[in-house]
């Protein structure tokens, strides 16, 4: 009986913990953690719920190399230049890379839990509130959740669901309330690597044959 009572007491601990922790304090630490990372790769699918799913691989370097390659597209920014290709038709853009433009590459519901990379500051001014949303599981992994509220009239929310092992956004949950329809897109991982090795020649641009 003392044991049970012991581990319940423990188990209550942790409860009280999370509860204690704000959203925004939970949120700046993820942010934090990508951000004094050196590296991050990362397979994962997009799924608009009641449409199709999408999926990305992503590898990001200090200081200022991206790639980001979808059936649709891939993006390679080589710490110079910023080339997108269009695999539809065949046909790429170069610019060169901006601070402004590396920003804007993570602008979009499935590329944003990776905006903290690069920029620490990234969900500064983006989010109006947020709140601990309790533990969710998925694929057998307890997440902490965060709640954000994206804009003052409460349409845009997003749940990050953070990995109790290190904290960062693995899951990202993007409901988009506005005149009577509901929009929800699905952002979850497969793999996920923090400073982990990554192939050389990995942001070189190689234009396929023909482009």
């Amino acid at each position: 009986m003392r044991r049970f009572i012991a581990i319940g007491a423990i188990a209550g601990l942790g409860v009280w913990v999370f509860a204690q922790s704000s959203g925004a304090d939970m949120l700046a630490s993820f942010a934090k953690t990508l951000n004094g990372a050196k590296s991050v790769s990362s397979t994962y699918v997009v799924q608009r719920v009641g449409g199709d799913s999408v999926t990305y691989k992503v590898d990001l370097a200090k200081p200022d190399k991206v790639r980001i390659d979808t059936p649709a597209q891939l993006i390679v920014a080589d710490g110079k230049n910023i080339i997108t290709l269009d695999k539809g038709d065949n046909s790429y853009f170069k610019k060169p890379e901006t601070t402004a433009d590396m920003k804007a590459l993570f602008a979009n519901d499935d590329l944003n839990l990776f905006g903290a990379f690069f920029d620490p500051a990234f969900y500064d001014g983006k989010v109006l509130s947020s709140k601990p949303a309790g533990q969710k599981m998925r694929k057998g992994v307890a997440y902490n959740v965060v709640t954000a509220t994206m804009d003052k009239y409460g349409k845009k929310t997003i749940s990050f669901y953070l990995d109790p092992k290190d904290g960062v956004a693995k899951v990202g949950e993007f409901v988009l309330n506005d005149a009577g329809k509901t929009d929800t897109v699905l952002v979850m991982t497969k793999d996920y690597t923090l400073d982990g090795g990554q192939a050389s020649g990995l942001f070189a641009f190689t234009a396929p044959e023909g482009s």
